[in-house]
C-alpha cells in the first residue's frame, strides 16, 4: 500500500473503471473509447431509461447508510474529486457518497464507503437482483484500488435487490437489498488486475488503435459501444451475419477462414437442411413459405377472434403493497377483432390487479382465439394474476388456453423473408407484410414502460391525459398489426 497522502496528491490517472471493464472486454473498444470516443454508437432510449433505473436504485441504496456527504455534488472535477474525499477521511467523515480515488492509473467513484471503528466499508449497488460475472469483476477492480490507497479498509459489497423481498406499507431498505462481499474474490485475483491495468497503460502508451476482428467479444457482457464502427463494412444485404438461427460461433469461425457473404457459402458448410433452405432465400430473392405449416397455424383459429396485447411494469423498486422488485404487473390491455377496439388502463395509483384481472377475463370472454405476438410476457402476467387471485385462477388458466401465438410462424420460419435477416420482432414482420402500421411515438415496450412511470407522476391532468393516449396508441397498433398479420397469411397461401 502506498503512502496515504501520496495516493491522492496529483496521482495521476488514465482508466476509469467504466474503460478498464471495456479493456476486458476488448482491447480496441478501450483504445476507441480513451482515444477517439467521437466513434461511439449513439445511445439508445432503451440503454438511457436502463441507465436511469440503475441511477435511481443506487440513490436509493446510498439511503441504507444516510446523512453522507456527496462528493459528486461537491465537484465534477476528477482531480477536485480525489481531493474532496482525501479531505473526508482526514476529518474521519463516517459516511462517504461517490468517494473517489485513484491508484496505478486507475480512478474509481464507491457508492458508499462507510467508517465505523476506525474500519472502512465499501459498498456497491446494483439495479439487479442478480449477481454477474460483470458485476463481481466491476466490485473486485474497486476493491484493488480501496485496498492499496485506504488505511483500515476492510470489505467491500456488492448490493443487489432481494428478489424475496415483498413491499408492505412503507419500503425497508434493509430488507430490499441484500449484500455479498467480494474480498476473498478479490483477493485473490489482485494479480490478474495488476496485469490487466499494465496491459492498458501499455495499449495507449502504443498508441496504435489495436487490429483485433469482430467476434463475441462485441456481444458479450454487453453489446460494444463501437459497434457500429467495427462493423459498418460487415453488415451489408449479403451479410454472413444476417442468417437467422446459426450459432454464432459458427459464422464467427466461416468468417474467420474469409467467408464473409453468403454467396460464398457452400450447402456442406451448413449441418442442417433448414440453413440451406434460409441461404437459398438470400440467393434467390424468394422467401420462404411453407404453406401447408401456415394453414395447420391458420387451422388452430377459432371464431370469433380477437388480437391481444398487454403492456408490463416491473419497476426495479416495488411500488405496490405486496410485490417484488421487478414483479411483472400488466396496466394496459389492447384488443382489436376487425371492427372493435376495446382496451382497459389502470394508472394503478393503488393496487388495481384484481381490476385489471376483472377486465382481462370480462373482454376476453367475447372471443375463442386470442391472437398474441410472442406470448411469453402475457403468460407470465396472467400466471402471476392466477397466483394472486385464486378465486378468479381457474377462468385465467382457461384464458390462457385461447392464446394463439402469431410469433410461431416466423421464429419457425414458416415464412421467411430475407429483410427480416434475423430480427423477427412485430415491427420487422409489420413493415414488410403490412401497410399502414406507424410506430412514430412510442418505439418499444421499454420506452413505454418509462412513459408509464412518467403518467404515474405528472401532476398535470391534462398532460397525464395526453401520455395515457400515447400508451393506448401504442399498444392498440401492436393488437392491429397482429390481427391483420393473419389477414396476410391467408393471402400467402392463396
Amino acid at each position: 500500500m502506498c503512502n496515504f497522502n501520496s495516493c491522492f496528491m496529483n496521482a495521476p490517472y488514465s482508466i476509469s473503471k467504466t474503460s478498464f471493464l471495456k479493456f476486458d472486454q476488448c482491447a480496441k473498444a478501450f483504445f476507441l473509447y480513451k482515444k477517439h470516443p467521437y466513434l461511439r454508437d449513439k445511445t439508445d432510449i432503451d440503454k438511457q431509461l436502463t441507465f436511469k433505473r440503475g441511477h435511481d436504485v443506487g440513490f436509493l441504496g446510498q439511503q441504507l447508510f444516510p446523512n453522507g456527504t456527496d462528493v459528486s455534488k461537491l465537484t465534477k472535477n476528477a482531480a477536485q474529486a480525489i481531493e474532496s474525499t482525501a479531505s473526508l477521511i482526514l476529518e474521519k467523515a463516517p459516511v462517504i457518497y461517490e468517494a473517489t480515488f485513484v491508484f496505478n492509473g486507475v480512478l474509481i467513484m464507491v457508492d458508499v464507503l462507510t467508517l465505523q471503528d476506525e474500519k472502512y466499508t465499501a459498498y456497491e449497488v446494483k439495479s439487479s437482483i442478480r449477481v454477474s460475472e460483470t458485476y463481481i469483476k466491476d466490485a473486485c477492480l474497486q476493491y484493488y484500488v480501496l485496498k492499496n490507497t485506504l488505511p483500515g479498509f476492510e470489505d467491500l459489497f456488492l448490493v443487489t435487490l432481494n428478489s424475496d423481498y415483498v413491499l408492505d406499507e412503507e419500503i425497508d431498505l434493509k430488507k430490499l437489498f441484500k449484500k455479498r462481499s467480494i474480498k476473498l474474490k478479490a483477493e485473490e485475483n489482485f494479480s490478474f488486475f495488476e496485469h490487466r491495468i499494465r496491459n492498458a497503460h501499455e495499449l495507449l502508451e502504443q498508441n496504435t488503435i489495436p487490429n483485433i476482428p469482430i467476434g463475441k467479444q462485441c456481444f458479450k457482457p454487453y453489446v460494444c459501444d463501437f459497434f457500429g464502427s467495427c462493423w459498418k463494412n460487415e453488415l451489408n444485404d449479403n451479410s454472413i451475419f444476417n442468417l437467422p438461427l446459426v450459432n454464432k460461433d459458427k459464422l464467427f469461425d466461416l468468417h474467420g477462414t474469409g467467408i464473409k457473404n453468403i454467396g460464398q457459402l457452400k450447402d456442406e458448410h451448413f449441418e442442417k437442411d433448414l440453413h440451406i433452405k434460409i441461404k437459398n432465400v438470400f440467393l434467390t430473392g424468394r422467401p420462404l413459405k411453407e404453406t401447408e405449416k401456415i394453414a395447420d397455424f391458420l387451422s388452430k383459429i377459432r371464431q370469433p377472434m380477437a388480437a391481444m396485447d398487454m403492456e408490463i411494469w416491473n419497476p426495479a423498486i416495488p411500488q405496490l403493497k405486496g410485490t417484488k422488485p421487478f414483479e411483472q404487473i400488466p396496466f394496459l390491455v389492447c384488443f382489436y377483432d376487425g371492427v372493435h377496439e376495446k382496451h382497459f388502463f389502470t394508472g394503478n395509483e393503488t393496487d388495481e390487479r384484481r381490476q385489471f384481472a376483472e377486465n382481462l377475463l370480462n373482454i376476453s370472454n367475447d372471443y375463442a382465439t386470442l391472437l398474441v405476438y410472442d406470448k411469453t410476457m402475457e403468460v407470465i402476467a396472467i400466471d402471476n394474476l392466477a397466483k394472486h387471485f385464486t378465486d378468479l385462477g381457474k377462468d385465467l388458466q382457461e384464458l390462457k388456453t385461447k392464446l394463439v401465438d402469431v410469433f410461431e410462424v416466423f421464429l419457425n420460419l414458416y415464412y421467411y423473408h430475407s429483410d427480416f435477416k434475423s430480427n423477427f420482432s412485430l415491427k420487422m414482420v409489420s413493415n414488410h407484410l403490412l401497410v399502414d402500421i406507424d410506430y412514430s411515438d412510442i418505439t418499444s415496450g421499454l420506452e413505454a414502460m418509462a412513459r408509464y412511470e412518467m403518467f404515474r407522476t405528472e401532476a398535470d391532468e391534462s398532460e397525464k391525459q395526453k401520455i395515457r393516449s400515447q400508451l393506448v396508441a401504442y399498444c392498440g397498433m401492436d393488437s392491429l398489426a397482429t390481427y391483420r398479420l393473419i389477414e396476410a397469411f391467408h393471402l400467402l397461401i392463396k
